[in-house]
C-alpha cells in the first residue's frame, strides 16, 4: 500500500471513526466555519489554492469582495499557469458583473455561467498530484461567506480515483459543459438585467 493511501486511510479513520487516531492534518475531514475568533473558510481555500495543480469552483454567487479575498492566490496561479474552471450562476441575478470582469482578466481561468436553471451549488475542488480536496457546503464566493457569515462546509480529501472526487468532477463537468462562456459581450448583456 502506498504511503499516500495509508495517510488517507488514517485521516478517514480519524475523521469518521475515531478522533484519537493520528493522521495527517491536511487530509483529515473537517467542518469549515467562520467562528469570529480566527477560523475562516477562506483560510482553507487559500491554502488549497496555494498547493494545487488545478482547481474547479462551483458557486451560485460571486462578488468583487469574494474575488478580492483570493486575488493574490489567483495571480500566483496565473503566473504558474495552473488552470482553473469556475462555474457561477445567474440565479436571482446576484452574481456581480464586475466580479465576472475581474475573473476574465486571468488567462488561466475558464469561467462559465449557468443561466437557465436554479443552479445553487457551492463546491470547491482542488487537485494536488494524486489527491483531491473537496469543500462542499454553504459558502459562495463572497467575502462574507468566506470570512464572517455563519457557514457550514465539509472538507474531505480523496485519491484522484476515489468515487467521491470522480462524482464531483462528473457533476461539475456536466453543469460546466451546459453553461455559457463568460465573455465581455455576455457581461454587457447581463449587466442590464443585473441593474
Amino acid at each position: 500500500m502506498s504511503n499516500k493511501i495509508q495517510e488517507l486511510q488514517n485521516a478517514l479513520i480519524s475523521g469518521f471513526i475515531d478522533h484519537t487516531r493520528a493522521s495527517k492534518h491536511t487530509l483529515k475531514p473537517k467542518l469549515l466555519v467562520n467562528d469570529g475568533q480566527g477560523r475562516k473558510v477562506l483560510t482553507s481555500i487559500n491554502s488549497h489554492l496555494h498547493f494545487c495543480d488545478k482547481f474547479w469552483f462551483s458557486v451560485a454567487f460571486v462578488t468583487t469582495s469574494g474575488i478580492a479575498c483570493i486575488k493574490q492566490e489567483l495571480m500566483e496561479l496565473e503566473r504558474k499557469e495552473i488552470p482553473g474552471r469556475i462555474l457561477v450562476s445567474q440565479y436571482l441575478n446576484f452574481t456581480q458583473p464586475e466580479a465576472l470582469r475581474e475573473l476574465l482578466k486571468f488567462k488561466n481561468l475558464d469561467v462559465r455561467i449557468a443561466t437557465d436553471s436554479n443552479f445553487h451549488a457551492k463546491g470547491y475542488l482542488f487537485s494536488s498530484s494524486d489527491i483531491h480536496h473537496l469543500i462542499i457546503g454553504s459558502s459562495n464566493l463572497t467575502a462574507n461567506a468566506l470570512t464572517s457569515n455563519k457557514e457550514w462546509n465539509l472538507k474531505v480529501s480523496t485519491s484522484n480515483t476515489g468515487s467521491l472526487s470522480q462524482q464531483a468532477i462528473r457533476e461539475f463537468t456536466q453543469e460546466f459543459d451546459s453553461a455559457l462562456s463568460v465573455t465581455s459581450d455576455f457581461i454587457e448583456r447581463y449587466e442590464l438585467i443585473y441593474q
